[in-house]
């Protein structure tokens, strides 16, 4: 089967569908999610990993085939032992691949970052946490000035945003780069 261009299309934009799997392959985004979890004091949910330096929110790479709103709700499930919904978004980043700090070998074409609301957690909900054997060392949860000393300025900025989406309430942060490209 071939795509066909728009009749007053250039010749040169007609493709197979082969062609085309091939391109959209070629530009694939590696997307990511994380949850912003605050306790009844207003304090974020950080954890501290075993192959970083800096602290995370809860999450990790979204699965093929899978939604970020699922895949935030299995990482939870895999890091901090919850089962719960996740359905609300706060934050989407674009990441390009020249803004990384990453040797080529490892870098993608571009990151699509989500953050979603884990809610404000009971201490009954805290308690429930149980942290798997590796990767996850510790969490704990520490007041929002904090996040750019022990995070990664890009994920703290991400955070931040995420958080005054959040109490805003004026719709997911839309952010390039981790940086906010309106204001919340």
């Amino acid at each position: 089967m071939t795509a066909t261009p728009a009749p007053d299309a250039p010749p040169s934009t007609m493709m197979t569908d082969e062609e085309y799997g091939v391109l959209r392959a070629s530009a694939a985004l590696w997307a990511g999610t994380s949850v912003l979890i605050t306790d009844q004091r207003s304090r974020v949910l950080i954890q501290r990993v075993d192959y970083r330096t800096t602290c995370l929110l809860p999450g990790g790479a979204v699965d093929a085939n899978e939604s970020p709103a699922k895949g935030a709700a299995r990482e939870l499930r895999e890091e901090l032992g919850v089962t719960t919904t996740v359905d609300r978004g706060l934050a989407v980043d674009w990441v390009s691949a020249d803004s990384l700090n990453a040797p080529a070998g490892t870098r993608f074409p571009g990151e699509i970052l989500h953050v979603h609301d884990g809610g404000t957690w009971d201490n009954e909900q805290i308690a429930a946490i149980r942290l798997p054997d590796r990767e996850i060392k510790s969490v704990e949860f520490v007041e929002p000035a904090r996040l750019p000393d022990l995070m990664s300025p890009g994920d703290a900025r991400r955070a931040l945003s995420a958080l005054r989406a959040r109490i805003n309430s004026a719709g997911p942060a839309l952010l390039e780069n981790d940086l906010p490209i309106a204001p919340t």
